[in-house]
């Protein structure tokens, strides 16, 4: 009997230990490798960077431009699975420079204009604030809203403070990356990196949480002018369920 009790607590103890090893490696697959199924997906990142700037009136000078170093990013959201759920909101907060700018201040602003002029009013800087698109009937940048199955978001990196153009020349400026050239700026001072987390929240309440990093400007903006990439490949962003 004692032989008989002791093998049945050594199968019970193997049987356990068998258990608690299958819920480990499920736990460690399901951190590195995430969510398999989404019911809202990132599709695509459009990136765009360039040059923007305002100009000041200068009695002395024919052109007075206070220089701007822009990165635009464009998130394509589609809905990827059959099941009747909707976005009600779509949050990107945590934003973290990790690599910052050595020349410059930068900061994050929200859409604010029209689609021809999106930041054409944006002022506050969203950096430690984060922004929050909600779910609509359709997408509106300038509201932050995004269409409910699936849409665009959007935000701008701006490197402002970067120097004054200045000229007398009657040739007409061009706004592109060659300004910062003439201001004698080159492309590793105006390099950053950042992270930021995205969290979809669905109509049931439920969330999923990924981490996205990115690397700024774009190729060599001051040589090209103007610079763009698309990015498609998101193995490397493993969302997870909160709460």
């Amino acid at each position: 009997m004692k032989k008989k009790d002791l093998f049945k607590r050594c199968l019970f103890m193997s049987f356990l230990i068998i258990l608690i090893t299958i819920a480990i490696s499920i736990m460690i697959k399901y951190e590195v490798e995430g969510e398999k199924t989404l019911p809202f997906s990132i599709t695509k990142i459009l990136l765009v960077s360039t040059v923007d700037g305002n100009k000041v009136e200068d009695a002395e000078n024919i052109w007075h431009i206070d220089v701007t170093q822009v990165n635009d990013m464009y998130m394509y959201i589609d809905k990827t699975s059959t099941e009747d759920k909707t976005i009600k909101q779509i949050q990107l907060e945590n934003f973290h420079v990790y690599q910052m700018p050595q020349k410059g201040e930068l900061k994050l602003l929200r859409p604010t204009g029209e689609l021809s002029n999106l930041y054409s009013q944006s002022e506050q800087n969203y950096l430690t604030e984060g922004i929050t698109y909600l779910g609509s009937t359709i997408d509106d940048m300038k509201s932050l809203e995004i269409g409910n199955t699936g849409g665009v978001i959007g935000f701008r990196m701006a490197l402002m403070n970067l120097g004054a153009y200045v000229s007398n020349e009657n040739t007409e400026v061009v706004y592109d990356g060659r300004l910062l050239s003439n201001l004698g700026i080159h492309q590793e001072e105006i390099h950053f990196k950042v992270s930021f987390d995205i969290i979809i929240e669905t109509s049931d309440a439920i969330k999923f949480k990924g981490t996205i990093a990115l690397d700024m400007p774009v190729d060599n903006v001051i040589e090209e002018g103007s610079t763009s990439i698309e990015i498609t490949d998101f193995s490397n962003v493993i969302f997870k369920r909160m709460g």
